[in-house]
C-alpha cells in the first residue's frame, strides 16, 4: 500500500496515459488510412498536408502521454520499495518518458516540414525533399526503437516484481510481462530487418502495434489498481 497523495498521483497520471495514448492512435489511425505510398511523392505529400492538422494534434497528444510514464514509474517505485529492481524499472520508464518525447517531436517536425515547404515544389524539388525526409525516417526509426527497449524493460519490471511481492494482482502482473515480451519480438523483428536477416518490418510493426493496443487497457488497470493501494497517512 502507499500514501493516499501517491496513489491519486499514479491513478491519474495512468489513466491519463491510457486514454491520450488511445485517442492520439485511434486519430492518427484514421486520418493515415488510405495515404498514398512515396511512390508518388506529389500525392503523398499533398495527402500530408491536408491531414497535417489532425496529425498535429495527434503528435501533442502522444507527446503528454510519454510525459506521463515519468510520474507513473515514480509511483510505482513508491509502491513496490525501493530496491535494485525498483529502481531499474524507474529507470526504464523515466527513459521511455525521454526518448518517446523526442521520437514524438522528431516525427512531429519532419510532418511539419513537409506540409509547410512541399506545396508548389517541382518534381525534382520533392524528390530533394523526400530524400532528406529518408534521413529523418531513418532517425525516428532508432527513436522508436528505444522507446520500445525501455517501455518493455519498464512493463517487464513491474510484472516480475508484482509477481513476486504480489502487491499486484497476478494478471496486471502477467500482462505486464506479456506486453514487455510483444514489445520484445517486436523489436527483434525490426532490429533483423535493420540487418536484413528479415525481409519485411511488417510482422515487427504489427507486434509493437499490438503493444500500442493493449498499453491503454494495461494503464486502466493499473491506475485502478494503484487507486486502491493507499493507507492513512501516519
Amino acid at each position: 500500500m502507499i500514501d493516499p497523495e501517491w496513489a491519486r498521483t499514479g491513478r491519474a497520471f495512468a489513466w491519463a496515459y491510457g486514454g491520450l495514448a488511445l485517442v492520439a492512435g485511434v486519430l492518427v489511425t484514421v486520418v493515415s488510412i488510405g495515404i498514398p505510398t512515396t511512390d508518388d511523392l506529389a500525392k503523398h505529400y499533398a495527402y500530408i498536408r491536408q491531414i497535417w492538422p489532425e496529425l498535429y494534434v495527434s503528435f501533442v497528444l502522444f507527446i503528454a502521454a510519454m510525459t506521463c510514464l515519468f510520474p507513473i514509474g515514480l509511483v510505482l517505485r513508491d509502491l513496490f520499495g525501493r530496491s535494485v529492481r525498483s529502481e531499474l524499472l524507474y529507470a526504464s520508464f523515466l527513459m521511455a518518458a525521454i526518448v518517446g518525447v523526442l521520437w514524438m517531436l522528431a516525427q512531429a517536425g519532419s510532418a511539419q516540414v513537409v506540409a509547410r515547404d512541399s506545396a508548389g515544389m517541382s518534381p525534382q524539388e520533392l524528390d530533394i525533399l523526400g530524400r532528406s525526409s529518408g534521413i529523418w525516417s531513418g532517425v525516428i526509426n532508432w527513436l522508436e526503437r528505444g522507446f520500445v527497449l525501455f517501455a518493455s524493460l519498464g512493463t517487464f519490471w513491474t510484472g516480475r516484481i508484482a509477481l513476486q511481492q504480489r502487491s499486484l494482482p497476478r494478471g496486471l502482473a502477467w500482462l505486464s510481462i506479456t506486453l514487455a515480451v510483444l514489445y520484445w519480438l517486436g523489436l527483434a523483428n525490426l532490429l533483423l530487418f535493420d540487418l536484413g536477416v528479415s525481409f519485411s518490418s511488417e510482422a515487427g510493426a504489427a507486434l509493437v502495434a499490438l503493444a500500442a493496443v493493449l498499453a491503454p487497457v494495461w494503464a486502466a488497470w493499473l491506475g485502478w489498481v494503484i487507486g486502491k493501494s493507499q493507507h492513512p497517512s501516519p
